[in-house]
């Protein structure tokens, strides 16, 4: 058995819905588990939406003891990254589980992916990278830059099968997710993305797949020629595409805009091509997008007395191990918590800082276009 999870917060399952509607046409005999990374709402299942499995949170608890303390130190993206590892290991337990999948929430497959399929029958781990092309030529240093900022491959994807090696995997994965999956360029950490790049190093039966016909997104997309078949086949390299990644995606029209806009005119038919996927993915997100409990505010981003909680709390948290002694739950605590991060920030002489810039110049909007890697 073959099983593929996604996670997510609320604002991202009508992404999800799609993901699973092409995972039931696709692969079939496939089981799939979606966990909510947000406060579910009442009535909520997901099961009822296309899944046949629905976790909450509260089930990674058996890994994570001090789960109200954990989720307090994340913020939504932070929250959904690293819950992967605990999902993994969890399945990984299960005596019918030959392998998992594992895709972000905006990713559709567009095949039975045969390559991964096989992938993960013969190697504990697969892979699939930012790039596959090395570049020689300015401005694509910066996309290369941005690969060691963030990580060298792409987490929107992966693939563990259940032997000795994918389980020690998933282990060492969850370890170090537990207290550093975070985005913090002064330690170079980047979510669950940055610590992928170890994964070469400590295992052995490691597969990356380098077909442009994977994982095909708006950071990667200027290395590649998107076309139409005859019968309207989306092709990738003269390939029918396996599954696409619509990561940066905003609405209709925007989608890998921003790469092309600097290519010749024999780029133009790429154009065309990632804007009907672009405008289709848009019509099929809309409806629901437009329900009002898949687009309520992050559900952990406030104390339980409705105050938002600033990035610097959650820094703060991590950083003072009295915090984490004093208030097991620290979405209950309140002010007598933020109080105490206060006083702490104030002896320190300032609060934890996250480093941000802003572009000042063409070239530094180019850093930041290419940066749109996740």
């Amino acid at each position: 058995m073959i099983y593929v999870f996604t996670t997510c917060a609320l604002n991202y399952f009508p992404n999800a819905r799609i993901l699973a509607h092409s995972l039931r046409k696709y692969l079939p005999e496939a089981r799939t588990v979606f966990c909510i990374t947000d406060v579910p709402p009442p009535g909520f299942d997901a099961v009822e939406e296309g899944f046949d499995e629905y976790w909450t949170l509260e089930d990674l608890r058996p890994q994570i003891p001090d789960l109200e303390q954990w989720v307090f130190r994340h913020d939504v993206m932070e929250l959904a990254t690293a819950a992967k590892p605990f999902v993994l290991s969890a399945l990984l337990e299960r005596e019918d589980c030959d392998a998992v999948l594992f895709f972000d929430p905006d990713c559709e497959l567009h095949s039975a992916l045969p390559e991964i399929q096989k992938s993960v029958r013969d190697h504990s781990i697969t892979l699939t990278p930012h790039s596959c092309i090395p570049h020689t030529v300015e401005p694509w240093v910066f996309f290369e830059l941005n690969q060691l900022k963030v990580g060298a491959f792409n987490l929107g994807f992966f693939g563990v099968k259940n032997d000795e090696e994918g389980r020690t995997f998933a282990h060492w994965w969850r370890h170090r997710l537990k207290n550093y999956c975070v985005i913090d360029e002064s330690r170079h950490l980047f979510t669950d993305q940055k610590w992928i790049d170890l994964v070469p190093s400590y295992f052995s039966s490691v597969n990356v797949l380098r077909s442009p016909t994977y994982n095909v997104a708006r950071w990667n997309s200027f290395q590649r020629k998107i076309t139409r078949g005859i019968e309207g086949t989306v092709l990738v390299d003269g390939q029918p595409l396996d599954f696409i990644h619509y990561s940066g995606f905003l609405k209709k029209g925007t989608y890998v805009r921003g790469l092309y806009d600097s290519k010749s005119a024999e780029w133009c038919e790429d154009l065309q091509v990632m804007d009907e996927l672009s405008e289709s993915y848009a019509e099929r997100l809309a409806e629901d997008q437009a329900r009002p409990e898949l687009s309520a505010a992050f559900g952990f981003g406030t104390y339980d007395d409705g105050t938002p909680i600033p990035a610097d709390h959650r820094d703060a948290f991590r950083k003072w191990p009295s915090l984490q002694r004093d208030f097991a739950n620290p979405f209950a605590a309140g002010a007598e918590l933020r109080k105490k991060i206060a006083q702490l920030q104030a002896t320190a002489g300032g609060k934890p800082k996250r480093k941000s810039g802003k572009p000042r110049s063409i070239r530094d909007k180019l850093k930041k276009l290419v940066g749109t890697i996740s």
